[in-house]
Protein backbone atom coordinates (compact mmCIF):
# COMPACT_ATOMS: atom_id res chain seq x y z
CA UNK A 1 0.00 0.00 0.00
CA UNK A 2 1.57 3.59 -0.88
CA UNK A 3 2.23 5.50 2.97
CA UNK A 4 1.36 8.41 2.07
CA UNK A 5 -2.65 7.29 0.84
CA UNK A 6 -2.53 5.11 4.29
CA UNK A 7 -1.30 8.00 6.32
CA UNK A 8 -4.01 9.85 5.01
CA UNK A 9 -6.43 7.09 5.54
CA UNK A 10 -5.17 6.85 9.10
CA UNK A 11 -5.57 11.06 9.67
CA UNK A 12 -9.39 11.06 8.18
CA UNK A 13 -9.93 8.11 10.38
CA UNK A 14 -8.79 9.91 13.96
CA UNK A 15 -10.42 12.80 12.39
CA UNK A 16 -13.57 11.37 12.23
CA UNK A 17 -12.68 10.15 15.72
CA UNK A 18 -11.93 13.51 17.31
CA UNK A 19 -15.19 15.04 15.56
CA UNK A 20 -17.91 11.97 17.31
CA UNK A 21 -16.40 12.42 20.84
CA UNK A 22 -16.09 16.30 20.74
CA UNK A 23 -20.15 16.18 19.06
CA UNK A 24 -20.93 13.84 22.44
CA UNK A 25 -20.03 16.66 24.84
CA UNK A 26 -21.94 19.93 22.88
CA UNK A 27 -25.19 20.47 23.28
CA UNK A 28 -27.10 23.03 21.58
CA UNK A 29 -28.07 26.05 23.61
CA UNK A 30 -30.73 27.97 21.45
CA UNK A 31 -33.93 26.83 19.56
CA UNK A 32 -34.39 23.27 18.52
CA UNK A 33 -31.07 22.68 17.03
CA UNK A 34 -29.12 19.14 16.80
CA UNK A 35 -26.03 19.32 18.61
CA UNK A 36 -24.82 16.77 15.96
CA UNK A 37 -24.70 12.93 15.54
CA UNK A 38 -23.37 11.63 19.34
CA UNK A 39 -22.05 7.83 18.90
CA UNK A 40 -22.45 5.91 22.42
CA UNK A 41 -19.15 4.54 23.04
CA UNK A 42 -16.56 6.85 20.61
CA UNK A 43 -14.76 7.85 24.02
CA UNK A 44 -12.76 4.32 23.43
CA UNK A 45 -10.76 3.85 20.56
CA UNK A 46 -9.04 0.47 19.65
CA UNK A 47 -5.51 0.23 20.54
CA UNK A 48 -2.95 0.01 17.25
CA UNK A 49 -0.96 -3.27 17.95
CA UNK A 50 2.88 -3.51 17.25
CA UNK A 51 5.90 -5.35 18.02
CA UNK A 52 7.17 -4.92 21.66
CA UNK A 53 10.77 -4.57 19.89
CA UNK A 54 9.73 -1.29 18.74
CA UNK A 55 9.81 -0.06 22.27
CA UNK A 56 13.32 1.53 23.55
CA UNK A 57 15.76 -0.92 25.39
CA UNK A 58 16.55 0.42 28.67
CA UNK A 59 20.26 0.50 30.32
CA UNK A 60 19.90 -2.83 31.36
CA UNK A 61 19.71 -4.34 27.96
CA UNK A 62 15.59 -4.94 28.92
CA UNK A 63 12.49 -3.80 27.27
CA UNK A 64 9.77 -2.55 30.18
CA UNK A 65 6.81 -1.10 30.36
CA UNK A 66 3.20 -1.51 32.17
CA UNK A 67 0.29 -2.73 30.56
CA UNK A 68 -3.10 -4.40 30.86
CA UNK A 69 -3.46 -7.83 29.96
CA UNK A 70 -6.00 -8.13 27.19
CA UNK A 71 -5.31 -11.48 26.16
CA UNK A 72 -3.38 -15.11 27.00
CA UNK A 73 -2.88 -18.06 25.29
CA UNK A 74 -1.07 -20.78 27.57
CA UNK A 75 -1.03 -23.51 24.71
CA UNK A 76 1.10 -20.41 22.35
CA UNK A 77 3.01 -18.84 25.68
CA UNK A 78 1.97 -15.70 24.47
CA UNK A 79 0.00 -12.74 26.26
CA UNK A 80 -1.10 -8.95 24.84
CA UNK A 81 -0.55 -6.02 26.64
CA UNK A 82 -2.22 -2.12 26.17
CA UNK A 83 0.81 -0.26 27.24
CA UNK A 84 -1.41 2.47 29.63
CA UNK A 85 1.21 5.22 28.16
CA UNK A 86 0.70 5.05 25.05
CA UNK A 87 -2.02 2.73 24.35
CA UNK A 88 -0.28 0.50 21.81
CA UNK A 89 -1.27 -3.16 22.43
CA UNK A 90 2.08 -5.51 22.32
CA UNK A 91 2.44 -9.09 21.68
CA UNK A 92 4.79 -10.68 24.12
CA UNK A 93 5.45 -14.55 24.08
CA UNK A 94 6.85 -16.04 27.56
CA UNK A 95 8.32 -19.21 28.29
CA UNK A 96 8.29 -21.72 31.71
CA UNK A 97 10.87 -19.97 32.76
CA UNK A 98 9.30 -16.07 33.02
CA UNK A 99 9.22 -14.90 36.37
CA UNK A 100 5.31 -13.98 36.67
CA UNK A 101 4.41 -12.54 40.19
CA UNK A 102 1.60 -10.76 41.69
CA UNK A 103 1.37 -7.38 43.31
CA UNK A 104 2.32 -8.37 46.26
CA UNK A 105 5.63 -10.31 44.99
CA UNK A 106 3.84 -13.94 45.45
CA UNK A 107 4.41 -16.54 42.57
CA UNK A 108 1.62 -17.03 40.05
CA UNK A 109 0.71 -19.30 37.22
CA UNK A 110 -0.20 -17.90 33.93
CA UNK A 111 -3.14 -19.43 33.64
CA UNK A 112 -4.26 -17.73 37.02
CA UNK A 113 -3.91 -14.15 35.22
CA UNK A 114 -6.98 -12.24 34.94
CA UNK A 115 -7.85 -9.97 31.69
CA UNK A 116 -7.70 -6.55 32.74
CA UNK A 117 -4.90 -6.58 35.61
CA UNK A 118 -2.01 -4.38 35.59
CA UNK A 119 1.15 -5.60 34.87
CA UNK A 120 5.28 -4.21 34.83
CA UNK A 121 6.37 -6.18 31.76
CA UNK A 122 9.63 -6.81 31.25
CA UNK A 123 11.18 -8.18 28.33
CA UNK A 124 14.78 -9.23 27.15
CA UNK A 125 15.72 -6.91 23.43
CA UNK A 126 14.49 -10.09 21.49
CA UNK A 127 10.70 -9.24 23.20
CA UNK A 128 10.95 -12.34 24.83
CA UNK A 129 9.09 -12.11 28.70
CA UNK A 130 11.72 -12.17 31.19
CA UNK A 131 9.23 -10.85 34.19
CA UNK A 132 5.83 -9.92 34.47
CA UNK A 133 4.71 -8.59 37.77
CA UNK A 134 1.58 -7.25 39.17
CA UNK A 135 1.97 -3.52 39.30
CA UNK A 136 2.59 -2.35 42.85
CA UNK A 137 1.17 1.35 41.64
CA UNK A 138 -2.01 -0.11 40.67
CA UNK A 139 -5.47 -0.89 42.41
CA UNK A 140 -8.36 -3.18 42.19
CA UNK A 141 -12.09 -2.80 42.81
CA UNK A 142 -14.36 -5.75 42.44
CA UNK A 143 -17.81 -5.81 42.83
CA UNK A 144 -18.82 -2.48 41.76
CA UNK A 145 -22.39 -2.45 40.50
CA UNK A 146 -23.82 1.32 39.30
CA UNK A 147 -21.03 2.16 37.60
CA UNK A 148 -21.85 5.69 36.06
CA UNK A 149 -19.61 7.40 33.32
CA UNK A 150 -19.48 10.39 31.39
CA UNK A 151 -18.32 9.59 27.80
CA UNK A 152 -18.31 13.84 27.17
CA UNK A 153 -15.97 14.22 30.02
CA UNK A 154 -14.05 10.92 30.08
CA UNK A 155 -15.12 10.21 33.53
CA UNK A 156 -15.94 7.33 35.49
CA UNK A 157 -17.69 7.46 38.86
CA UNK A 158 -18.06 4.87 41.49
CA UNK A 159 -19.16 5.09 45.28
CA UNK A 160 -18.55 9.04 45.74
CA UNK A 161 -15.15 9.19 43.33
CA UNK A 162 -14.69 10.50 40.32
CA UNK A 163 -11.90 9.18 38.13
CA UNK A 164 -10.87 9.90 34.46
CA UNK A 165 -10.00 7.56 31.80
CA UNK A 166 -8.31 7.97 28.11
CA UNK A 167 -9.61 6.42 24.95
CA UNK A 168 -7.07 3.22 25.07
CA UNK A 169 -8.87 2.41 28.31
CA UNK A 170 -9.68 -1.74 27.81
CA UNK A 171 -13.40 -2.65 28.28
CA UNK A 172 -13.50 -6.04 28.11
CA UNK A 173 -16.84 -8.61 28.88
CA UNK A 174 -16.12 -12.19 28.59
CA UNK A 175 -12.77 -12.05 27.01
CA UNK A 176 -14.32 -9.56 24.50
CA UNK A 177 -13.74 -5.91 23.83
CA UNK A 178 -16.76 -3.89 24.14
CA UNK A 179 -17.37 -0.06 24.37
CA UNK A 180 -17.65 1.39 27.18
CA UNK A 181 -21.59 2.54 26.81
CA UNK A 182 -22.23 -1.44 26.30
CA UNK A 183 -21.96 -1.37 30.37
CA UNK A 184 -24.92 -0.92 32.19
CA UNK A 185 -26.08 0.00 35.85
CA UNK A 186 -27.44 -3.94 36.32
CA UNK A 187 -23.75 -5.28 35.31
CA UNK A 188 -20.90 -6.09 38.12
CA UNK A 189 -17.56 -4.94 36.67
CA UNK A 190 -13.94 -5.09 38.36
CA UNK A 191 -12.18 -1.71 37.93
CA UNK A 192 -8.59 -1.50 37.92
CA UNK A 193 -6.26 1.82 37.61
CA UNK A 194 -3.36 3.86 38.86
CA UNK A 195 -3.88 7.39 40.98
CA UNK A 196 -6.91 8.86 39.76
CA UNK A 197 -7.35 7.36 36.25
CA UNK A 198 -8.98 3.96 35.51
CA UNK A 199 -6.94 1.48 32.62
CA UNK A 200 -9.66 -1.35 32.44
CA UNK A 201 -13.12 -2.15 33.34
CA UNK A 202 -14.44 -5.88 33.41
CA UNK A 203 -17.84 -7.25 33.17
CA UNK A 204 -17.95 -10.26 35.74
CA UNK A 205 -21.52 -10.84 35.61
CA UNK A 206 -23.32 -8.84 32.89
CA UNK A 207 -26.85 -9.07 31.94
CA UNK A 208 -29.78 -10.41 30.18
CA UNK A 209 -33.80 -8.92 29.36
CA UNK A 210 -36.98 -9.97 30.45
CA UNK A 211 -39.72 -9.63 28.23
CA UNK A 212 -43.05 -8.79 29.85
CA UNK A 213 -46.10 -9.70 27.97
CA UNK A 214 -49.88 -9.17 29.04
CA UNK A 215 -49.82 -5.94 30.99
CA UNK A 216 -51.96 -4.25 30.22
CA UNK A 217 -54.01 -3.75 33.41
CA UNK A 218 -50.50 -2.57 35.29
CA UNK A 219 -50.02 0.01 32.81
CA UNK A 220 -48.78 3.33 34.61
CA UNK A 221 -47.94 1.38 37.57
CA UNK A 222 -45.15 -0.35 38.60
CA UNK A 223 -42.57 -2.66 38.27
CA UNK A 224 -39.75 -3.98 40.56
CA UNK A 225 -37.42 -6.92 39.63
CA UNK A 226 -35.46 -8.10 42.67
CA UNK A 227 -34.64 -4.96 44.96
CA UNK A 228 -32.47 -3.18 42.15
CA UNK A 229 -34.81 -1.58 40.41
CA UNK A 230 -37.88 -0.17 40.49
CA UNK A 231 -39.61 1.10 37.11
CA UNK A 232 -43.35 2.18 35.61
CA UNK A 233 -44.89 -0.19 33.53
CA UNK A 234 -45.39 1.18 29.76
CA UNK A 235 -47.37 -0.79 27.20
CA UNK A 236 -44.70 -2.87 25.68
CA UNK A 237 -41.70 -3.49 27.61
CA UNK A 238 -37.95 -5.32 27.30
CA UNK A 239 -36.15 -5.50 30.61
CA UNK A 240 -32.44 -5.40 31.29
CA UNK A 241 -31.90 -7.29 34.46
CA UNK A 242 -28.73 -8.34 35.94
CA UNK A 243 -28.20 -11.99 35.56
CA UNK A 244 -29.23 -14.24 38.52
CA UNK A 245 -32.96 -15.41 40.04
CA UNK A 246 -34.85 -13.22 40.77
CA UNK A 247 -39.01 -12.16 42.25
CA UNK A 248 -40.83 -9.64 39.28
CA UNK A 249 -43.43 -7.93 40.64
CA UNK A 250 -45.84 -5.37 38.84
CA UNK A 251 -48.47 -3.17 40.92
CA UNK A 252 -51.29 -0.96 39.75
CA UNK A 253 -52.99 0.33 43.02
CA UNK A 254 -54.30 -3.48 44.51
CA UNK A 255 -53.49 -5.18 41.78
CA UNK A 256 -50.05 -7.04 42.11
CA UNK A 257 -48.95 -10.37 39.86
CA UNK A 258 -45.41 -11.30 41.01
CA UNK A 259 -43.89 -14.02 39.31
CA UNK A 260 -39.70 -15.88 39.73
CA UNK A 261 -37.69 -15.49 36.43
CA UNK A 262 -34.04 -16.32 36.10
CA UNK A 263 -31.90 -14.20 33.87
CA UNK A 264 -28.74 -15.94 31.13
CA UNK A 265 -26.43 -13.50 30.27
CA UNK A 266 -27.48 -11.94 26.47
CA UNK A 267 -30.48 -13.97 26.38
CA UNK A 268 -34.45 -13.56 26.49
CA UNK A 269 -36.47 -14.47 29.14
CA UNK A 270 -40.44 -13.61 28.78
CA UNK A 271 -43.00 -13.75 31.49
CA UNK A 272 -46.79 -13.47 30.82
CA UNK A 273 -49.13 -11.40 33.26
CA UNK A 274 -52.39 -12.14 31.11
CA UNK A 275 -53.57 -14.00 34.12
CA UNK A 276 -52.77 -10.97 36.55
CA UNK A 277 -56.72 -9.49 36.56
CA UNK A 278 -58.01 -9.66 39.82
CA UNK A 279 -57.33 -7.40 42.88
CA UNK A 280 -55.14 -8.70 45.04
CA UNK A 281 -53.31 -7.45 48.52
CA UNK A 282 -52.62 -3.64 48.04
CA UNK A 283 -48.75 -3.19 47.91
CA UNK A 284 -46.84 0.39 48.38
CA UNK A 285 -43.12 0.73 47.24
CA UNK A 286 -41.25 2.73 49.62
CA UNK A 287 -37.81 4.71 48.84
CA UNK A 288 -36.07 5.72 51.90
CA UNK A 289 -33.84 8.40 52.27
CA UNK A 290 -32.16 8.30 55.69
CA UNK A 291 -28.89 11.18 57.05
CA UNK A 292 -26.80 9.28 58.37
CA UNK A 293 -26.63 6.69 55.76
CA UNK A 294 -25.27 3.63 58.50
CA UNK A 295 -28.62 4.09 60.38
CA UNK A 296 -29.94 0.69 61.31
CA UNK A 297 -33.67 0.44 59.97
CA UNK A 298 -36.48 -1.94 61.27
CA UNK A 299 -40.00 -1.58 60.39
CA UNK A 300 -42.29 -3.83 62.44
CA UNK A 301 -39.68 -5.05 64.54
CA UNK A 302 -38.03 -6.77 61.69
CA UNK A 303 -34.76 -5.58 60.05
CA UNK A 304 -34.91 -4.10 56.70
CA UNK A 305 -32.15 -3.29 54.11
CA UNK A 306 -33.20 0.46 52.56
CA UNK A 307 -30.76 0.93 50.09
CA UNK A 308 -33.28 0.11 47.79
CA UNK A 309 -36.95 0.58 47.54
CA UNK A 310 -38.77 -1.32 50.44
CA UNK A 311 -42.32 -3.31 49.46
CA UNK A 312 -45.00 -2.83 52.26
CA UNK A 313 -48.60 -3.59 52.47
CA UNK A 314 -51.14 -0.62 52.49
CA UNK A 315 -51.96 0.72 56.14
CA UNK A 316 -49.29 1.53 59.25
CA UNK A 317 -45.98 0.47 60.07
CA UNK A 318 -43.88 1.03 63.09
CA UNK A 319 -40.64 2.59 61.43
CA UNK A 320 -37.27 2.64 64.28
CA UNK A 321 -33.94 3.93 63.55
CA UNK A 322 -30.71 3.41 65.45
CA UNK A 323 -27.42 5.24 64.87
CA UNK A 324 -24.34 5.53 67.29
CA UNK A 325 -24.05 10.03 68.23
CA UNK A 326 -28.12 9.85 67.06
CA UNK A 327 -30.94 9.79 69.08
CA UNK A 328 -33.50 6.96 68.21
CA UNK A 329 -35.88 7.91 65.67
CA UNK A 330 -39.62 6.23 65.88
CA UNK A 331 -42.31 7.21 63.92
CA UNK A 332 -45.69 5.63 62.36
CA UNK A 333 -45.57 5.46 58.38
CA UNK A 334 -49.08 4.60 56.42
CA UNK A 335 -48.77 3.74 52.89
CA UNK A 336 -51.34 4.48 50.85
CA UNK A 337 -50.21 4.46 47.31
CA UNK A 338 -48.58 2.86 44.78
CA UNK A 339 -45.03 4.67 45.53
CA UNK A 340 -43.49 7.45 48.26
CA UNK A 341 -39.92 8.65 49.02
CA UNK A 342 -39.57 9.38 52.56
CA UNK A 343 -36.73 11.37 54.01
CA UNK A 344 -35.72 11.21 57.29
CA UNK A 345 -33.12 13.19 59.01
CA UNK A 346 -32.14 12.45 62.48
CA UNK A 347 -31.02 14.36 65.38
CA UNK A 348 -27.46 14.43 66.65
CA UNK A 349 -27.09 13.23 70.72
CA UNK A 350 -25.45 16.63 70.51
CA UNK A 351 -27.84 19.18 69.22
CA UNK A 352 -29.92 21.17 71.62
CA UNK A 353 -33.46 20.53 69.14
CA UNK A 354 -36.22 18.77 70.79
CA UNK A 355 -36.19 15.49 69.34
CA UNK A 356 -39.52 14.30 70.07
CA UNK A 357 -40.75 17.67 68.34
CA UNK A 358 -38.58 16.62 65.35
CA UNK A 359 -39.62 13.35 65.41
CA UNK A 360 -43.00 14.42 65.06
CA UNK A 361 -42.49 16.78 62.43
CA UNK A 362 -40.68 14.10 60.63
CA UNK A 363 -43.69 11.93 60.94
CA UNK A 364 -45.63 14.68 59.10
CA UNK A 365 -43.64 15.30 56.39
CA UNK A 366 -43.23 11.35 55.90
CA UNK A 367 -47.19 11.33 55.61
CA UNK A 368 -47.34 14.24 53.59
CA UNK A 369 -44.69 13.11 50.61
CA UNK A 370 -46.56 9.33 50.57
CA UNK A 371 -47.78 8.91 46.87
CA UNK A 372 -45.56 11.82 45.38
CA UNK A 373 -42.36 11.71 44.16
CA UNK A 374 -39.68 14.01 45.59
CA UNK A 375 -39.93 17.23 43.54
CA UNK A 376 -36.80 18.41 41.66
CA UNK A 377 -35.28 21.76 42.81
CA UNK A 378 -33.50 22.28 39.31
CA UNK A 379 -34.78 23.94 36.21
CA UNK A 380 -35.17 21.21 33.65
CA UNK A 381 -34.18 22.65 30.46
CA UNK A 382 -34.67 19.85 28.34
CA UNK A 383 -38.44 20.12 28.01
CA UNK A 384 -39.95 20.35 24.86
CA UNK A 385 -37.18 18.55 22.98
CA UNK A 386 -36.31 15.53 21.34
CA UNK A 387 -34.16 12.28 21.30
CA UNK A 388 -33.80 11.43 17.80
CA UNK A 389 -32.13 8.03 17.02
CA UNK A 390 -31.12 7.09 13.48
CA UNK A 391 -29.86 3.70 13.38
CA UNK A 392 -29.72 1.00 13.45
CA UNK A 393 -33.01 1.06 11.20
CA UNK A 394 -35.29 -1.50 11.62
CA UNK A 395 -34.50 -2.50 15.42
CA UNK A 396 -36.89 -1.54 18.20
CA UNK A 397 -36.18 0.97 20.64
CA UNK A 398 -36.18 0.72 24.69
CA UNK A 399 -35.48 3.29 26.81
CA UNK A 400 -35.66 2.13 30.42
CA UNK A 401 -37.42 -0.70 29.23
CA UNK A 402 -40.33 0.85 27.66
CA UNK A 403 -40.93 0.57 23.88
CA UNK A 404 -40.59 4.18 21.48
CA UNK A 405 -41.04 2.40 18.45
CA UNK A 406 -39.09 1.37 15.58
CA UNK A 407 -35.54 3.33 14.58
CA UNK A 408 -35.66 5.72 13.13
CA UNK A 409 -37.75 7.20 16.14
CA UNK A 410 -37.72 9.68 18.79
CA UNK A 411 -38.78 10.04 22.48
CA UNK A 412 -39.25 12.97 24.75
CA UNK A 413 -35.77 14.50 26.20
CA UNK A 414 -35.25 14.03 29.87
CA UNK A 415 -31.90 14.74 31.85
CA UNK A 416 -29.71 11.57 33.59
CA UNK A 417 -28.36 8.10 32.57
CA UNK A 418 -30.53 6.09 30.85
CA UNK A 419 -30.97 2.33 29.92
CA UNK A 420 -31.20 2.15 25.92
CA UNK A 421 -31.98 -1.49 24.95
CA UNK A 422 -32.07 -2.48 20.81
CA UNK A 423 -34.04 -5.52 19.84
CA UNK A 424 -34.36 -6.91 16.31
CA UNK A 425 -35.38 -10.18 15.24
CA UNK A 426 -32.61 -12.48 13.78
CA UNK A 427 -29.96 -9.84 15.70
CA UNK A 428 -28.36 -10.58 19.35
CA UNK A 429 -30.26 -8.17 21.43
CA UNK A 430 -27.95 -5.49 22.99
CA UNK A 431 -27.96 -2.38 25.57
CA UNK A 432 -26.29 0.56 25.65
CA UNK A 433 -26.07 3.53 28.78
CA UNK A 434 -26.74 7.05 27.80
CA UNK A 435 -26.16 10.10 29.91
CA UNK A 436 -28.25 13.24 28.53
CA UNK A 437 -27.28 16.46 30.51
CA UNK A 438 -30.16 18.92 31.43
CA UNK A 439 -29.47 21.44 28.78
CA UNK A 440 -31.61 22.78 25.89
CA UNK A 441 -31.46 21.60 22.61
CA UNK A 442 -32.66 17.93 20.42
CA UNK A 443 -30.05 15.35 20.52
CA UNK A 444 -28.95 12.58 17.69
CA UNK A 445 -27.74 9.12 18.55
CA UNK A 446 -26.65 7.12 16.29
CA UNK A 447 -25.98 3.29 17.71
CA UNK A 448 -23.52 0.49 15.94
CA UNK A 449 -24.96 -1.91 13.73
CA UNK A 450 -25.87 -5.38 15.13
CA UNK A 451 -24.32 -8.31 15.34
CA UNK A 452 -26.55 -11.11 13.61
CA UNK A 453 -27.28 -14.17 15.76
Amino acid sequence: MNIKHFMKKEAALLLIIVLSVSLSAGISGCGKKSAGTIIPGSSITPAPSKPVTELSVNNANEIAFTGVLTYLNTSDLKMHFVDISSGTEYEVSYTGGTDIQNSYRKIKAASTMELGEIYDVTCNKSGKAVKIYGSESAWERKGITGLAFDESRKKIIFGSTEYSYDSHAVVMSAAEKISIAQIVAQDEVTVRGVDNKVYSVNVDNGHGYIQLTGIDSFKDGYLTVGRSQLLEVGKNMLVTAPVGTYSVTLQKGSLVGRKTVTVKKDEQTSLDFSECTTEAVKMGVVSFMVTPVNAVMSIDGKKVDYSQPVSLAYGNHRIVLQANYYDTYSAMLTVGSDFSNIVIDMTEVSSTTNATTKASSQTTAAKATTGAKEPSTSTDLTAGYSVNVTTPEGAVLYVDGVSMGTIPCKFDKSSGSKTVTLSKEGYKTVSYTITINNATGDLKYSFPDMVEE
